[in-house]
This record gives structure tokens, C-alpha cells and sequence, in this order.
């Protein structure tokens, strides 16, 4: 076990990433949280997901960006060297024709 010396959280990986302290409470405070270098796209996948499902409403879960319809649709997050999209499928579907697959 690790446990970090910022917050004294503890997690099962060494240098486990997490949020020190509370976690953001809107998506743009979330963003601004963020490696400047990441926040252009982060930005830019916020837009396109809205572009998508435009009565989806933005909120944070799980410490993350969220688009929710009665249920998470989607959802992403950035890490040091990437950035993670967890689509349901009723999202991946609300792109499918967006995108020309």
C-alpha cells in the first residue's frame, strides 16, 4: 500500500493519481485543475460531446467530467500522458453518426 503524502490517502499502487484534497465540483474547475497542455483538449472533447448530445447535462462523477441523461453517458478524464473517454453505448451510438462510421 502507498499512501500519499499530500492527503495521507492510501491506494494499492505507488504514486497512484488522484485529487489531493476536495474533488472539483464543475466541469470548468475540473479543466482548470489540469496540466495546461491537456486543457485545449480537454476543451475540445467538452465541445464535441455537447455537439453530440446537447440536452446532456455536464456534471462531475467519480471525479470526472460527465454527461448524464438519467444515467452517465459519458465520461473522460486526463492523465499524465493521455487522456481516458468512457463512453456507454447509447453514446457511442449518439456518435456513430455524427462521425461517418
Amino acid at each position: 500500500m502507498w499512501k500519499c503524502p499530500k492527503c495521507g490517502r492510501t491506494f494499492k499502487n505507488t504514486n497512484q493519481e488522484h485529487y489531493c484534497g476536495e474533488a472539483p465540483k464543475t466541469l470548468k474547475e475540473y479543466i482548470e485543475r489540469q496540466p495546461e497542455q491537456a486543457q485545449p483538449y480537454l476543451w475540445q472533447i467538452n465541445s464535441t460531446i455537447k455537439s453530440a448530445i446537447p440536452d446532456a447535462v455536464e456534471k462531475i462523477s467519480w471525479s470526472m467530467p460527465t454527461c448524464w441523461k438519467k444515467h452517465n453517458l459519458i465520461q473522460f478524464t486526463a492523465f499524465k500522458k493521455h487522456i481516458g473517454l468512457y463512453p456507454d453505448p447509447e453514446a457511442v451510438e449518439a456518435f456513430t453518426g455524427n462521425i461517418g462510421i
